[in-house]
C-alpha cells in the first residue's frame, strides 16, 4: 500500500504555535482518513519554523465499496392515495441512481418514510485526499491568523509552497493559489535552494541533504547534546529547561551550539536574575557545576553551521553584558524603597478591566486568607500570620523596577521574596511570596509552606473569580489568562495539601469580593451565571485531569456527577470508582440495580415536599428495602464524616441495597393505579438515587 506526504511550507512559525499546530495536524488527517474509509498505518508528523508535513504509511489505494440505506421523504409524501410515486420519490430514487421498484417503506419510531439501499463504489486515495487535505489546513485553529497578497485563505503565516505525495504521484492538489508538487525547500542559507522528494519515505533524508533536521525529536535531541558537548569544554552543564528547549528546537531547522561567557560580578545577583535575563530574554541555556552551582557561561543555540561561531560567541556576549547591567542597576534602585513601602503605589496600577486597582487586588488576597484561616484546620498560629502579612505584600513586587512594565516579569514573586528577606520580613513571609505563582509549568514543585500554599490558592481563586465576573471564560484554544493552568495548579495544591473546602461557598465568597464593573462590558457575567460558569469550569478541568491519569471519561463523569462541593474528594471518589470497576466482581450488576431507581422517578412531577410513608406500605418488600435503606444511610453518613472518605465501604454499604431492591421489582409496580402508593414508591426511588448518588451517578457508566 502506497504512502503519503503532505508537506505545508511557509514563513516563519512563531515557536510556541508548531507543536500545537502539528498535533491538530496530526489528528486531523488520522480521524479524515478513518472517516473515508482509508486504511493505514501509523500517522507522523515533523515541523520546523518553516514547514509543517505530516507522513502517514500504508494507505489504502482505494476506497471499499460501500452498501448503506438511504432513508427518503415520508411515504405519505411519497406515493398518493393510489399508491403510485409522487415527484418526491421520483426525484428521490433518480438522485440515488435506483429504480423504483427497489424503494420500500419502513416503519420508524417516527413514522414511516421510503428508503433505498444504494451501493457506492469505493473511490481511489488520489481522488478523496485532496479534498481532505483542504478542509484539514482550513480547520486548524491558531492564536492568529493571517492573509496575504490577494489570498482568501488564512493561515498562522503566508504558505509558500506544498508537497503531496502518494509514493511517488503527485497529488492533484491546491490550496492557498498554490499548486502542490514534489518540490521542497532547504535551510535559507546553508544548502541548496530546493529539493525534489523522489517518495514519502525519502522525506526525512532528502530535506538533512538540503541542512533541515525536519524530525522535530530528532532535533531536540540533537540540541541537547550539543549543548551538553559545548559546556563540557568549562568542565559543566547545561540546564536544559525543558519549554526554553522546545522553544529553541522550533527557531531552527539546523541547530549548532556555541559558548558564551559574561563577567564573573554578575552572580553576585540573586541566582533566579542572571538565569532570566539568558532564558526569556535571550534564549541561552544557563551552564553550572556539577553540584548545580551557577556559572559565568551560557550555550547559545544557532540556526546554522559551525562555521564563524567565534563571530556568533562576541555578539551574544556584547548582546547580555547591557542586559545584566540593567538588573543589576534595578536590584540596586529597589532596594532603595523596601517592599512595604509600595503598597500605596499599588493604588495607580489597574488589576483588570473595569475591577480596580492592584491595591484592590491586595484587600481581596487579605480577606480570602482571613477566610481560608477560618476553614483550614491544622495551621499554626504563625502560619496564618505568615500567610496574612504575605497576602498584604504579595503584589509589592510589580511596582519595582525589576519586574515592572514586564522587563522581567518572570521574576514576580522570586524577586518578592528577596525584597521581603533585604527589607527584614520573617522568613516564612518571603518564601510565601517566592511561592504564590508555583507551579506556573506543569513540572514546577507546588508551594512548600502553609502560608505559600494559602496564598497560591487564595490568588488563584480571584483570578477566576474576576476573569469570569468580566466574562473571560476560556473556549476552543483561547485562554489568554492563562486559567486552564491555574486552575489545573489550584486543583494540585489543594489536593497536595488535603484542603477540604466548599467549592460552592468558595466561589461565592470570592465573587462577593469583585466589585461590579460599570458599566459592565460586552459578556460580563452576573454573580450566579459566574458561579455556576467557574463550577463547569472547575470540574471540566476535574475531568480532563483524572483522564490523563487513565480513568475512563464515564468513569469520571460518574463521580463528578454525584453530590460533590469538595474537589480533593471526589478525586478520591473517582480514583475509588476506578479501583472498583477494575476489580470489583458485581460491579456492572450494582450498576444495573443502582440506575433502575434513578431512571424511574428521575423526570416525574414528583413534587419536592413528598416523603416516604411508611403507613402507604402494601406489600413486605417495602418496608424490608427501606429498613435497608434506614441502615445504609447512616452507616454512610458516618463514613462521611471521616477524610478521606472510605468509598470502599460506602460501595460495599450500597452493595446491602441490591437483594432488596430486586425483591421490591419482583412484588410491586412502581408506577401503581393507586396515585398514593405511586406518590410512595417514586418517593422512595428517590430516596434511593440519592444514596446511590453519594458515590456516583451509575447512570453515566456505559456498560
Amino acid at each position: 500500500m502506497p504512502d503519503l506526504l503532505v508537506e505545508i511550507g511557509v514563513e516563519e512559525i512563531p515557536a510556541p504555535v508548531v507543536l500545537p499546530a502539528l498535533e491538530q495536524l496530526r489528528q486531523a488527517v488520522d480521524e479524515g482518513l478513518t472517516a473515508r474509509r482509508l486504511e493505514h498505518g501509523p500517522v507522523r508528523v515533523f515541523g520546523t519554523p518553516r514547514r509543517l508535513a505530516v507522513l502517514v504509511t500504508d494507505v489504502a489505494a482505494c476506497q471499499p465499496d460501500e452498501v448503506k440505506e438511504v432513508k427518503g421523504p415520508p411515504a405519505a409524501a411519497a406515493f398518493d392515495a393510489d399508491g403510485k410515486p409522487t415527484p418526491a420519490a421520483l426525484g428521490f430514487a433518480a438522485s440515488r441512481g435506483v429504480a423504483m421498484d427497489q424503494l420500500r417503506v419502513v416503519e420508524t419510531d417516527k413514522g414511516s418514510f421510503v428508503f433505498a439501499t444504494v451501493a457506492e463504489r469505493g473511490q481511489p486515495a488520489s481522488v478523496v485526499i485532496p479534498a481532505l487535505l483542504t478542509d484539514v489546513l482550513n480547520d486548524l485553529s491558531f492564536p492568529k491568523t493571517m492573509r496575504w497578497g490577494d489570498v482568501d485563505t488564512r493561515f498562522c503565516r503566508p504558505v509558500r509552497w506544498l508537497v503531496a505525495l502518494l509514493d511517488e504521484e503527485v497529488l492533484e492538489w491546491t490550496y492557498a493559489g498554490l499548486k502542490a508538487g514534489r518540490t521542497t525547500r532547504g535551510h535559507r542559507f546553508l544548502g541548496p535552494g530546493s529539493g525534489d522528494i523522489a517518495r514519502p519515505s525519502a522525506y526525512v533524508e532528502t530535506l538533512r541533504d538540503l541542512f533541515v533536521i525536519v524530525d522535530h525529536e530528532e532535533r531536540e535531541n540533537l540540541i541537547a547534546a550539543k549543548a551538553r558537548e559545548v559546556a563540557a569544554t568549562v568542565n559543566a552543564r547545561p540546564r536544559l529547561d525543558p519549554d526554553l528547549l522546545t522553544e529553541n528546537n522550533f527557531l531552527v531547522e539546523y541547530p549548532t551550539c556555541v559558548l558564551g561567557s559574561f563577567p564573573e560580578r554578575y552572580l553576585a545577583l540573586p541566582e533566579r536574575v542572571p538565569v532570566t535575563v539568558m532564558e526569556k530574554h535571550q534564549r541561552y541555556f544557563a551552564v553550572e557545576d556539577e553540584h548545580g552551582a551557577l556559572l559565568p557561561y551560557f550555550v547559545i543555540v544557532r540556526n546554522g553551521s559551525e562555521a564563524g561561531s567565534d563571530i556568533v560567541r562576541r555578539g551574544n556576549e556584547k548582546v547580555i553584558v547591557p542586559r545584566l547591567e540593567d538588573a543589576e542597576f534595578y536590584l540596586t534602585e529597589d532596594l532603595k524603597t523596601p517592599l512595604p513601602e509600595r503598597l500605596e503605589t499599588l493604588r495607580r496600577v489597574t488589576y483588570m478591566e473595569s475591577l480596580g486597582s492592584l491595591y484592590d487586588k491586595t484587600k481581596r488576597l487579605e480577606a480570602w486568607v482571613s477566610w481560608l484561616n477560618e476553614r483550614l484546620p491544622g495551621l499554626s498560629e504563625d502560619e496564618r500570620q505568615a500567610a496574612l502579612r504575605a497576602a498584604m505584600l504579595s503584589k509589592c513586587d510589580q511596582v519595582t523596577l525589576m519586574v515592572g512594565d514586564g522587563k522581567l516579569a518572570a521574576l514576580q514573586g522570586y524577586i518578592g521574596g528577596h525584597y521581603a528577606r533585604c527589607a527584614g520580613e520573617p522568613e516564612a513571609v518571603a518564601v510565601a511570596l517566592a511561592e504564590q505563582y508555583l507551579p506556573v509549568r506543569q513540572d514546577d514543585p507546588l508551594p512548600a509552606t502553609a502560608a505559600g500554599r494559602l496564598l497560591a490558592v487564595a490568588d488563584r481563586f480571584d483570578n477566576l473569580c474576576a476573569a469570569f465576573t468580566l466574562g473571560l471564560v476560556p473556549r476552543g484554544t483561547r485562554d489568554p489568562q492563562g486559567l486552564r493552568r491555574q486552575t489545573q495548579g489550584l486543583i494540585a495544591i489543594l489536593l497536595e495539601a488535603g484542603y477540604r473546602l466548599d467549592l460552592l461557598s468558595a466561589l461565592s465568597f470570592g465573587l462577593a469580593q469583585i466589585p461590579r464593573p460599570d458599566p459592565a462590558p460586552k459578556g460580563a457575567l452576573e454573580p450566579t451565571e459566574a458561579r455556576d460558569a467557574l463550577w463547569e469550569f472547575i470540574a471540566s478541568r476535574l475531568q480532563a485531569m483524572l483522564e490523563d491519569e487513565g480513568l475512563s471519561y464515564d468513569t469520571v463523569r460518574s463521580a463528578l456527577g454525584s453530590h460533590w462541593t469538595d474537589v480533593v474528594d471526589v478525586i478520591e471518589r473517582a480514583r475509588a470508582l476506578g479501583f472498583l470497576r477494575r476489580s470489583a466482581a458485581d460491579f456492572e450488576a450494582q450498576v444495573d440495580t443502582a440506575t433502575r431507581p434513578a431512571n424511574i422517578w428521575r423526570g416525574t412531577d414528583l413534587p419536592a415536599e413528598t416523603v416516604v410513608d411508611p403507613a402507604l406500605f402494601a406489600d413486605p418488600t417495602e418496608q424490608s428495602l427501606w429498613t435497608v435503606w434506614g441502615v445504609a444511610r447512616e452507616r454512610i453518613a458516618a463514613l462521611k464524616q471521616t477524610a478521606p472518605v472510605d468509598y470502599r465501604a460506602v460501595w460495599e454499604t450500597l452493595s446491602q441495597l441490591q437483594q432488596p431492591i430486586a425483591a421490591l421489582f419482583d412484588a410491586v409496580m412502581v408506577n401503581a393505579e393507586d396515585m398514593n402508593l405511586r406518590r410512595n414508591r417514586l418517593a422512595m426511588m428517590r430516596e434511593l438515587d440519592r444514596l446511590y448518588l453519594e458515590l456516583a451517578d451509575f447512570r453515566e457508566i456505559v456498560q
